[in-house]
């Protein structure tokens, strides 16, 4: 009887607890594609821009994730363009997260001194 109480507990608590997976730079190919068919409108659109424009704000916080150093005025679609690219020659990247993936590949143009 102990045993099936606890089934129970264990069953509700896997029913109402969510599985969130980070986006990953595949995401980042599909949102910012999207993106740039519809002008940034919506969350993946936000999604986009936010990956395709990282601020060197959390500088330190995952080594791992290369800094990028974008000049003042870069265009937003000219950099969804180059993220996508970059990716879509890299296809390794695109199993990495979102940030790792897109700051790879923006960092080789726009590294931080």
């Amino acid at each position: 009887m102990i045993k099936v109480k606890y089934l129970g507990y264990f069953l509700l608590l896997s029913l109402n607890s969510q599985v969130i997976a980070s986006p990953t730079g595949a995401d980042v190919v599909a949102v910012c594609e999207e993106s740039l068919a519809k002008g940034f409108d919506g969350i993946k659109g936000m999604m986009c821009v936010w990956y395709v424009t990282p601020c060197d704000c959390t500088y330190g916080k995952d080594p791992a994730i290369p800094r990028v150093c974008l000049p003042d005025g870069e265009d937003t679609e000219a950099l969804a363009r180059e993220v996508i690219e970059g990716l879509k020659l890299r296809p390794e990247l695109q199993t990495q997260s979102a940030e790792l993936s897109s700051n790879t590949i923006l960092a080789e143009k726009y590294p931080c001194d």
